[in-house]
């Protein structure tokens, strides 16, 4: 990539040299912006090189330097109609061979950076643009408050910005706590609102509550999850620079594990959840999607979101598959494998694995074509295959630790292993059916690092609890139109019992055309 500076300059101002594949080397440099970070009690003066933020600020320079391999750019990247070579986070899939390939790319960086366990890498941050670029004009037209401003256009403008600078945009939709008890609790919040707007852009005010890696994006995503009370002034879509004046990150306090013997995984780096805190932000109307609308948002974040859940789901395939791997070899090393009751319980695991992987293809085989003509996995597929990860998760998790016995936990530390006097107690203790006895440690730190620290913890709450937990999963899944009482199902069963619908306009058909179709679509056909 070109060394063009990222400043939060005008999307519509082109690169005098096409920005097609970002280097490490450039991202790090940008993070160096001036922006207002806070790690815990410290104060970070540079994302890059400060001890609590620069190892996660590596795995993403890394992240950018994979897709200059050679050997890699069939799966890591495409070239556009323009003839330009980019990144596959930008890949726009109008079949189901193409959404396939996508997969393909998301797996491999999933399983390079030691499968999923960080979960906001810049291809998993920038896929929620997609509802927006597939069909902008909904975006505009049901906003209130930004009459003439060409809001489908900003979409437009800033996509084919952030392609060219191959940017990272961290979502941030999640609003304070407030009291449930009061109806009017989330509209007198801190949530983030706006204040007033003028010819420059829209003044806001506020919070947004939790945020993944956002200390480590060019942008930030603003975004609503509707709740009942929201007010129009704050429901804000559209973008912003992380190093806008007035903006605070506030991340909690870092788990990464300083030693990378000890803990191999741990030691990568944190993604550090964050907080984020606008203090009179002025957001230029080039960056807003949409404001002002709160039926808008009752509708369309689940459709934003809809691309993160298909990519949460290949995610904990992943990581299942990593699961079923860890308690096989474990199982091997020491010697249990061939017990039938741990084949058992061996199989429970593979089980689970192979299950959420066949949602994963399940949703793709019976896909759609979206408004814009992408080809979207289908939705209650998906979401159901993520329901089931999340309900069985901890369980599979647990039956590995008890395969594991106590080599989950007990095994020398690193210095230990190599003090003369103690090693050739500590290789007796270890020595399994294969293997040597220093791989039965190496297996028990990947272990320990992903299901038994501060840090693998985080992961497993942020499987739980990132954008939509477990309960909100299966209740707005319920609220999709193909699950009402006129949707597809009740309408099979009122057939066979022989009742015929009264209302000539049904649930279905009120909601908005646009989620309607953002929903089911255009069914493939298929081919003959």
């Amino acid at each position: 990539m070109s060394t063009i500076a990222l400043q939060p300059g005008c999307p519509n101002d082109r690169p005098a040299v096409r920005a097609a594949l970002r280097t490490g080397q450039h991202y790090l440099q940008s993070l160096n912006d001036g922006r207002a970070v806070w790690v815990g009690n410290e104060k970070i003066d540079n994302v890059a090189t400060h001890p609590l933020t620069r190892d996660y600020a590596q795995r993403t320079a890394e992240f950018f330097d994979l897709h200059h391999r050679k050997d890699l750019w069939d799966v890591l990247t495409f070239v556009d109609d323009e003839g330009v070579r980019r990144s596959m986070t930008w890949f726009q899939h109008r079949s189901k061979e193409q959404l396939v390939r996508k997969r393909r790319y998301l797996e491999f960086i999933m399983k390079h950076f030691v499968a999923a366990s960080m979960p906001r890498t810049p291809d998993s941050q920038n896929y929620m643009l997609v509802t927006y670029i597939d069909d902008p004009e909904p975006w505009e037209k049901a906003s209130i408050g930004a009459e003439g401003r060409g809001l489908a256009d900003n979409i437009r403008n800033f996509w084919r910005f952030a392609m060219e600078h191959d940017l990272v945009v961290a979502p941030h939709f999640v609003d304070p706590q407030a009291d449930r008890s009061d109806p009017n609790a989330h509209a007198n919040s801190p949530a983030l609102r706006i204040v007033s707007t003028s010819d420059e852009g829209i003044l806001v005010n506020g919070v947004k509550a939790i945020g993944t890696a956002s200390a480590f994006g060019d942008f930030l995503h603003l975004g609503v999850f509707f709740r009942p009370g929201a007010k129009g002034d704050q429901i804000i879509y559209g973008v912003c620079p992380a190093n806008l004046k007035g903006i605070t990150i506030v991340c909690r306090e870092s788990v990464v594990a300083k030693d990378p013997v000890e803990h191999p995984l741990a030691s990568q780096g944190d993604e550090l959840d964050a907080t984020v805190m606008f203090d009179n932000v002025l957001i230029p109307w080039k960056y807003v999607f949409h404001i002002g609308n709160p039926d808008h948002a009752k509708l369309y974040p689940q459709r934003v979101f809809d691309w993160g859940h298909y990519y949460a789901l290949v995610r904990q395939a992943v990581r299942a598959e990593l699961l079923a791997g860890l308690a096989i070899l474990m199982s091997e090393h020491l010697g249990t494998a061939k017990i039938e009751a741990v084949q058992a319980r061996l199989a429970k695991i593979v089980g689970f694995q192979q299950t959420t992987y066949a949602h994963v293809l399940a949703a793709e085989d019976q896909g759609f074509f979206t408004p814009g003509g992408l080809y979207k996995p289908d939705i209650q597929l998906f979401n159901w295959g993520r329901v089931y990860f999340l309900q069985n998760f901890g369980t599979m998790v647990d039956e590995l630790i008890d395969l594991c016995g106590r080599s989950a936990i007990m095994f020398p530390t690193e210095a230990q292993w190599q003090n003369p006097a103690m090693r050739p107690w500590f290789e007796k203790l270890n020595k399994g059916a294969i293997g040597d006895a220093y791989d039965r440690v190496k297996i028990a730190r990947v272990i320990r690092d992903l299901y038994l620290t501060d840090w693998g913890s985080r992961l497993f709450m942020f499987e739980n609890f990132n954008g939509t937990p477990l309960q909100t999963l299966l209740s707005l899944t319920m609220k999709r139109a193909e699950f009402t009482g006129s949707g597809p199902f009740a309408e099979f069963a009122r057939k066979v019992c022989g009742i015929e619908i009264k209302s000539t306009t049904t649930e279905y058909q009120k909601t908005a055309d646009y989620a309607k179709a953002q929903d089911t679509g255009r069914r493939a056909v298929p081919a003959e």
